[in-house]
């Protein structure tokens, strides 16, 4: 179907084409003002990322773990996922337990953006099927690694999975 997923936040739906390129002098200062957190805002990030992998690792046979490559050290923004094809459950399923226990989780931004109303009937070549942007935007998510996120939180976003996948386990 051409339509977006029946579980897709439509917070993230592009209804309009258009640019938002206008920094102000004020979000200039706060920006040059997080420059001097930003080592530790990045240590913290890349640890929480790492408590992630490391459990997730284990659930390779549930879902598609994030990559990086070689020779790149990044600093993730988030933690995303992908469900894969043919176990016991669907990406609604884990969104709907771990935001039933308060972990915030967002989808993937766009997917396969054609599919949003604001590019449904733009003029456009497409030379493949685009396998992989409709399985991100019907499998994918992600949950947050950001530096306000203490480690007992994330031992305990870790303890949330657990018990999810242990349902299927």
């Amino acid at each position: 179907s051409d339509d977006l997923p029946e579980d897709y936040d439509k917070r993230y739906t592009y209804t309009n084409i258009g640019y938002n390129f206008q920094p102000t002098e004020i979000q200039a200062a706060m920006g040059l003002a997080q420059l001097k957190k930003l080592p530790r805002f990045m240590e913290l990030r890349r640890r929480n990322f790492k408590l992630l992998y490391e459990e997730f690792q284990g659930y390779e046979d549930f879902f598609v773990l994030p990559e990086s490559l070689p020779k790149s050290d990044p600093c993730w923004f988030a933690f995303p996922l992908t469900v894969r094809e043919s176990i016991p459950f669907k990406r609604k399923d884990v969104v709907q337990w771990l935001t039933k226990h308060n972990i915030e989780v967002k989808m993937l931004f766009a997917g396969n953006i054609l599919r949003h109303p604001a590019y449904r009937s733009i003029e456009c070549r497409v030379a493949e099927k685009l396998t992989n942007s409709n399985r991100i935007m019907r499998d994918s998510f992600f949950v947050g690694v950001y530096p306000g996120i203490t480690e007992e939180k994330m031992k305990y976003m870790i303890e949330v999975f657990r018990r999810f996948v242990s349902k299927y386990s």
